[in-house]
């Protein structure tokens, strides 16, 4: 991404602008541009570390197939050669290279981590101070999680991982978050993603590739429709995609999320896609 030369290139013909060049830029309809952001947030949030494992119970082998048609419709817009082998076919998402186990000062580095972990959780708020004094600066996630830390350390809890809804199976539900019509929590079917990706087809909203001469698309000059990207973001979206699509698929199984996924959740939550949603929208 540092050395991506970006979708734009500045020409003097056919008249002063920047322009888009064919292989290097993707446009896509801006509606599509939200559907193919829409499952980050799920993602992030399946591979945050210590997410217990799971296997996929959900009835998302429709979805899947669509996150990687889409997938592969982003490498098409930049010449790439399609279709590309559907990830569950080639990708074994449960393997890991290392176990905790394997490390020979486990034991000492527990220790020091305990130690450093409860002087921040007792440094933290609990709610009922945050709801006494109406200072509510420090997220009350983060009390909640303090205090389960505490329980844990202290050995007075086995509680080691909380869903953000207790409603949640994670088996088969959006691990994000859940719906609240009328007032009642509703989790989301993962299956449930489907949809948005089927209007777009419906719709025939795809990427493609910039026609001849295409100049800059400016969202602040009436031009909201279509959304540009350059090739090496299209090419990150893609594979972000198919990530999803493999872990999702039914019987789809995933061990205990270790800690070197954060810079990856990291990455995809506040940075491509963060990147990624500012193209759309007001």
């Amino acid at each position: 991404m540092v050395e991506d030369p970006g979708p734009y290139e500045p020409r003097l013909k056919p008249y002063p602008d920047d322009f888009m060049v064919p292989g290097r830029a993707v446009v896509i309809p801006e509606g599509h541009m939200m559907v193919l952001t829409g499952p980050f947030r799920d993602l992030a949030y399946r591979l945050a570390p210590g997410r217990p494992a799971v296997t996929i119970a959900g009835n998302t082998a429709q979805l899947s197939r669509l996150l990687h048609d889409a997938a592969d419709e982003l490498r098409a817009a930049v010449g790439a050669t399609v279709p590309t082998p559907h990830p569950v076919d080639t990708v074994d998402v449960a393997r890991v290279s290392h176990r905790p186990s394997d490390v020979d000062d486990l034991q000492a580095r527990y220790e020091t981590l305990s130690r450093a972990a409860w002087r921040a959780s007792e440094n933290l708020p609990s709610l009922k101070d945050m709801r006494e004094s109406g200072d509510f600066s420090v997220n009350p996630e983060t009390s909640i999680a303090a205090d389960d830390l505490q329980n844990l350390l202290a050995g007075r809890s086995g509680l080691f991982w909380r869903e953000t809804h207790d409603l949640i199976d994670s088996r088969v539900h959006k691990v994000s978050g859940v719906d609240w019509p009328e007032g009642q929590p509703v989790p989301q079917l993962i299956a449930d993603e489907a949809d948005a990706f089927k209007r777009s087809v419906e719709l025939g909203r795809k990427p493609r590739a910039p026609h001849a001469n295409e100049h800059r698309i400016f969202r602040e000059k009436g031009n909201p429709d279509h959304v540009a990207i350059s090739a090496v973001r299209a090419g990150i979206l893609a594979e972000i995609l198919d990530e999803y699509a493999a872990r999702i698929r039914p019987g789809s199984q995933s061990g205990i999320m270790h800690f070197s996924a954060y810079d990856l959740t990291d990455f995809i939550s506040e940075g491509i896609g963060r990147e990624l949603r500012a193209t759309y929208g007001f």
